[in-house]
C-alpha cells in the first residue's frame, strides 16, 4: 500500500498557476494525500490577502 503523500504546489494568483493547481490535483492527489500551497509574496501581504478571498467575500 502506498503512504499518504505530502505534495507541494506554488500558487502566484495567476491563470497559469491556477491550471498548475488544477492539474497536479487531477492527475496527482490520492485519498489521504495533503497539498501544501505554497506562495511567497516579496510585496505587500495585503494585495495578496485581497486576491485570495476577493471572490468568496471572506
Amino acid at each position: 500500500m502506498v503512504e499518504d503523500r505530502k505534495v507541494g504546489v506554488g500558487i502566484d494568483f495567476s491563470k497559469n498557476s491556477k491550471n498548475a493547481l488544477k492539474w497536479a490535483i487531477v492527475n496527482m492527489a490520492d485519498k489521504g494525500d495533503t497539498f501544501y500551497l505554497i506562495h511567497i509574496n516579496s510585496n505587500s501581504s495585503d494585495e495578496s490577502r485581497s486576491k485570495l478571498f476577493a471572490k468568496t467575500g471572506s
